[in-house]
């Protein structure tokens, strides 16, 4: 696996969790309307908006973006990522003899 791929599985995740949660901020009144009888919700005056499906979607895409983000972000500090990764450059690089001092 190359270095930078850990790095866009991550981005990957992140973008998801960022885009759904921006969705679920902008249908906040149908978000309301999902968890309407705990804890005093009210969903505001307005247009119906979205269908529940569209908003369970959106909250299931949501955790699971920085859920999978913390995951590889972990793992990828751990040092099995560093077996799993393969660095090219420093693997092919010719090393130059080193000369002891007179």
């Amino acid at each position: 696996m190359p270095l930078w791929s850990v790095q866009a599985i991550i981005a990957i995740f992140a973008i998801v969790a960022m885009a759904s949660g921006v969705w679920l901020l902008l249908n906040l009144r149908a978000l309301a309307r999902i968890f309407r009888g705990t804890a005093d919700l009210q969903p505001g005056p307005g247009p119906r908006g979205p269908s529940r499906k569209a908003v369970w979607t959106a909250l299931v895409l949501f955790n699971l973006g920085w859920i999978a983000s913390i995951a590889f972000w972990t793992w990828a500090r751990d040092s099995d990522a560093a077996q799993a990764v393969e660095i090219d450059s420093v693997a092919q690089a010719p090393v130059a003899p080193v000369v002891p001092p007179d």
